[in-house]
């Protein structure tokens, strides 16, 4: 019972921090509203949708990318914290799925950027931003499914190292 007990009050910490993590992503996001009380970011991610569904898609998938990153790196911290004699090969693990994950938040941050400023001159000029939105968001797009890829292979990497 005592380790029953253990195993629960563990997963209910894990499932804090996880809530923890989440809430310091999308605050930031949530504080981004325009004049009228509309979420700048959701307006942004419409015209995304609208003018590059691929696009968006991809990006979509980033983010999943990154809360998995999240999620492994929080198990990986539990693991040490129950195998601290083991510390150098967990933080190994660790450092490389921090780096994943910052490789693509600061893709996504880029691409958001990008997007940004194309909806931007979209709503300038409506000519000139479908113009621009389009070379941009096709440069974006090869970009994004580059790093989707190596997050990939960085993924497989970890997984095959770990298995060695």
């Amino acid at each position: 019972t005592q380790t029953k007990n253990a195993i629960n009050g563990k997963n209910d910490m894990n499932r804090r921090i996880l809530f923890l993590i989440c809430l310091l992503i999308l605050v930031p996001v949530g504080c981004n509203k325009t004049a009228q009380g509309i979420n700048a970011q959701d307006e942004v991610d419409i015209f995304l949708t609208d003018m590059n569904p691929e696009l968006h898609q991809t990006s979509s998938k980033m983010r999943m990318e990154i809360v998995l990153a999240d999620k492994k790196i929080q198990q990986l911290y539990d693991l040490k914290g129950m195998y601290p004699d083991q510390r150098d090969m967990i933080n190994k693990s660790i450092k490389q799925w921090q780096t994943l994950r910052k490789q693509l938040k600061k893709t996504l941050n880029n691409i958001y950027d990008k997007v940004e400023a194309a909806y931007v001159a979209y709503k300038i000029d409506d000519i000139q931003g479908r113009k621009k939105f389009s070379r941009i968001s096709t440069e974006l797009l090869k970009e994004s499914q580059t790093v989707l890829a190596n997050a990939e292979i960085v993924k497989s990497t970890i997984e095959r190292e770990l298995y060695e």
